[in-house]
C-alpha cells in the first residue's frame, strides 16, 4: 500500500518545503486542485484528489474531498484488522498525514465590501471534516493545521516514522481547537446577521468562547500568575514601539479605547489601573492634554494617555515631559514617533478608529469559577431627550453641557462613582467606594487638592443617591447642579434637598454601574 500525505490549504505559507520534505520521506502527495497547481512544480509524485477518487470536484468546488476513499484512508485504525481488511477490499490507501487549513472566512467577513453571499461561500466544509477525522485518529495520522508546526514535525518524522504521542495529541488538540474557533466565528457572524436583520429579544441559547492565542505574557495580574492574550477577532490596534505588553497593560488599553470612543471633540484621557484620572477636551490635543493633566497632576505619572486625533508634535512634547507608560493614538504626525521613541521602554500604540464604533465581541463576558456571565454592552448611547429636570431650578446652558460631559465620564469609572467637571474637563473623581457619600467626599477632596473651582462644576453620579447627605456635601463645596439616574426610594428626599438649596437636578433614567 502507498502512504499518502494529503495537502489542501488556503494559506500556502511554507507548503512547498513541507511537500518536498515529505516526498523525500517516502510520502506521495495527494492534493486538491488549487493546491495541486501550486505544488506541481515542486513535487514528482503529486496526485490530485479527483484522480485518486475517480470522482470530479463538483458544485464549483464545494465538494472536493468528501469521499470514502479519502475519509476511509484517514479514519482507519491501523491496529484494527477489520479496518485494514476493509481498506484492502475497497482499494483504499492509508493517508497518514493531513495538512489542511481553512477558507479565510474571518478575513472575507471583515472586508468592507464583502456581500453576504461571498461570506457564506467562504464557509469551509471539507476542510473541517478532514481535520476532525485526522485529529480523531491522531494515534495513526498526523494532522497539521498551522504552518508553525511544519518544521518541528518534519524534524520528528526524520528521526522516526511515528510521532511521540505527546506531539500527536498536541497537534490533535490544536486541530480541534482551530475548528471550534472557526465554527465559533461563523456562528458569531450569523448571530450578528440575525440581530441586524431580525433583532433578537433574548440572549442566545448557546455561546462559544473559542479564540486563538495572540501572545504569551510574562505573567498575569501578579508575577505568580501565568497569563496569555487570546483573541477571536482582529483587535484593531498594534504596538509600534516599546517593551512587550503585560497583562495589566492590555487591560488598560481596553479601558482606554472604551473611554475615548465617547468623546467626538479633540480629547485626551489619562488612564490609571483601568480608571480615568484625567479627561479633557479642547480645540486641539495640546489644549485637551493641559486640561486632562490638570485634573490630577500626580496620578498621570506612569499612566496611559489615549487621544482621538492624529498625535501632533506640540501635544507629544507635552506628554513626553513625564513618564508615560503607554501612548495610544489613531496615527502620529511626521516626527512625533522619533521624539517619543527616545524612551525605549515606552509602548506606542496605534489603533483603527473604526474599532470604536462597535465592539468586536457581541457581548461583554465575565468569567466565574463555575461559568460565565454575559450581557449586552453598555454603550452609553441614551438620548438626552429622555432626561428630566426634577427640581424648581433649571440648569444653565453651561451646566447642562457639563452634565452631558460628566455623564459620559462617570460611566467609565468603577462604581460607586462620582465625577465633577465642566463642559470640557473633569476636575474630580470619586471611584470604586462602598458608599456613595464616600465617593462624593473623595471627588470633592481631589478637586480641592488640585485647586479647581467647584462653584462652576456639576456632579455626575453613576447610580442614584439613596440619601440627601451627598447633596448637602456637594452644596457646601459650591456645586449647584447634579445629574443622576434616579429611581431610589430616597428620590423625593434628594429633590426636596435640592429645592431647599436652590440646586438643579436632572434624572437620566439610566444607570451606568461598572462593578
Amino acid at each position: 500500500m502507498n502512504k499518502y500525505a494529503l495537502i489542501s490549504v488556503s494559506d500556502k505559507t511554507g507548503i512547498e518545503t513541507l511537500a518536498m520534505e515529505l516526498e523525500a520521506l517516502g510520502y506521495k502527495i495527494l492534493s486538491t486542485s488549487n493546491t495541486a497547481r501550486h505544488l506541481k512544480q515542486f513535487c514528482r509524485s503529486l496526485v490530485q484528489v479527483s484522480d485518486y477518487t475517480g470522482f470530479p470536484e463538483i458544485l464549483g468546488g464545494r465538494v472536493k474531498t468528501l469521499h470514502p476513499k479519502i475519509h476511509g484512508g484517514i479514519l482507519a485504525d491501523r491496529a484494527n484488522d477489520a479496518h485494514i481488511r476493509s481498506l484492502m477490499e475497497h482499494g483504499i490507501d492509508s493517508i497518514d498525514i493531513v495538512v489542511v487549513n481553512l477558507y479565510p472566512f474571518a478575513d472575507v467577513r471583515m472586508k468592507e465590501n464583502s456581500t453576504h453571499a461571498e461570506i457564506i461561500e467562504n464557509i469551509d466544509i471539507g476542510g473541517p471534516s478532514l481535520i476532525r477525522a485526522a485529529a480523531k485518529n491522531y494515534r495513526h495520522v498526523t494532522v497539521l493545521c498551522d504552518p508553525k508546526d511544519y518544521v518541528p514535525t518534519l524534524e520528528h518524522l526524520k528521526q522516526s516514522s511515528e510521532l511521540p504521542e505527546c506531539i500527536s495529541s498536541y497537534l490533535a488538540q490544536k486541530a480541534f481547537a482551530m475548528v471550534s474557533q472557526y465554527d465559533s466565528i461563523i456562528a458569531g457572524y450569523f448571530e450578528d446577521y440575525i440581530n441586524e436583520n431580525y433583532p433578537a429579544e433574548e440572549m442566545p441559547p448557546f455561546m462559544d468562547l473559542s479564540c486563538s492565542l495572540k501572545q504569551q505574557l510574562r505573567y498575569g495580574e501578579n508575577p505568580h500568575q501565568k497569563a496569555a492574550f487570546y483573541v477571536n477577532k482582529g483587535d484593531g490596534w498594534e504596538v509600534l514601539h516599546g517593551k512587550e505588553l503585560s497583562f495589566n497593560n492590555i487591560l488598560d488599553i481596553d479601558s482606554s479605547l472604551r473611554a475615548i470612543r465617547l468623546f467626538p471633540e479633540p480629547t485626551v484621557i489619562i488612564i490609571k489601573h483601568c480608571n480615568p484620572c484625567g479627561i479633557g477636551s479642547g480645540h486641539n490635543l495640546a489644549d485637551a492634554y493641559r486640561k486632562a493633566f490638570a485634573t490630577d497632576t500626580v496620578a498621570p505619572f506612569g499612566g496611559i494617555v489615549v487621544v482621538n486625533r492624529k498625535l501632533d508634535l506640540e501635544a507629544a512634547v507635552m506628554i513626553n515631559r513625564i513618564f508615560t507608560e503607554i501612548i495610544i493614538a489613531p496615527a502620529y504626525e511626521d516626527g512625533v514617533l522619533e521624539v517619543l521613541m527616545k524612551k525605549k521602554s515606552r509602548r506606542l500604540i496605534s489603533y483603527d478608529p473604526a474599532i470604536l464604533a462597535k465592539p468586536g465581541n457581541p457581548f461583554e463576558i465575565k468569567t466565574m469559577r463555575w461559568g460565565y456571565l454575559a450581557q449586552e454592552w453598555d454603550n452609553v448611547s441614551e438620548s438626552i431627550e429622555d432626561w428630566q429636570v426634577v427640581t424648581h431650578r433649571q440648569p444653565s446652558k453651561e451646566e447642562f453641557a457639563a452634565m452631558i460631559y460628566g455623564w459620559k465620564a462617570v460611566s467609565l469609572l468603577k462604581s460607586n462613582a462620582i465625577a465633577l467637571g465642566y463642559p470640557d474637563q473633569i476636575i474630580g473623581f470619586g471611584i470604586g467606594q462602598t458608599s456613595r457619600i464616600d465617593s462624593t467626599s473623595i471627588a470633592i477632596w481631589k478637586a480641592k487638592k488640585f485647586h479647581h473651582d467647584l462653584s462652576k462644576a456639576v456632579c455626575a453620579s453613576d447610580g442614584f443617591f439613596p440619601y440627601r447627605d451627598s447633596i448637602d456635601e456637594l452644596y457646601q463645596a459650591g456645586i449647584k447642579a447634579v445629574i443622576q439616574p434616579g429611581g431610589s426610594k430616597g428620590d423625593e428626599e434628594c429633590i426636596k434637598a435640592c429645592d431647599e438649596l436652590d440646586m438643579s437636578m436632572v434624572f437620566t433614567g439610566y444607570r451606568h454601574f461598572r462593578h
